[in-house]
C-alpha cells in the first residue's frame, strides 16, 4: 500500500501532544487523550477554516521543539509501517513546526 498525501502536522498522536504539552508547560484543552480529542478532532466534515482552527489548540506543544518534530516524524513512519504502507509522501508546514526559538543547523554540521 502507498500513501501519497499525508500531513505530518495533522497526524500527531494525541499522547505525543500531551507529553510535549506537559514537558514544555504548554496548556492544552484536555489532560487525557479523550479530553484532548474532543477539542482537536471532528466527527463530521467541516470547512477548511474550522478544521485548521484545531491546530491552534495543539501546535504550541510541538512547534519549535526539534525533539518533538523528530518524534512526530518517527511516529508517523512507525504507524504507517504497522498499517502496511511501504511508501509514504509526507507533507509538512515549516511555518507551523518552527518558530523563532529554533536555531538553524549550520551547513555540514551533524546533530
Amino acid at each position: 500500500m502507498v500513501e501519497l498525501h499525508v500531513h505530518l502536522d495533522g497526524a500527531i498522536r494525541p499522547e505525543t501532544i500531551l507529553h510535549f504539552g506537559r514537558k514544555r508547560g504548554v496548556p492544552l484543552p484536555g489532560s487525557t487523550v479523550d479530553d484532548l480529542l474532543k477539542h482537536v478532532s471532528y466527527k463530521t466534515p467541516t470547512s477548511l477554516t474550522q478544521f485548521l482552527e484545531k491546530f491552534n489548540h495543539y501546535m504550541p506543544a510541538i512547534a519549535g521543539d526539534r525533539e518533538a518534530v523528530r518524534r512526530i516524524a518517527y511516529e508517523l513512519v512507525e504507524t504507517k509501517a504497522k498499517e502496511g504502507v511501504i511508501y509514504v509522501e509526507v507533507r509538512y508546514s515549516p511555518h507551523l513546526l518552527a518558530n523563532c526559538r529554533v536555531d538553524p543547523i549550520p551547513w555540514g554540521q551533524t546533530e
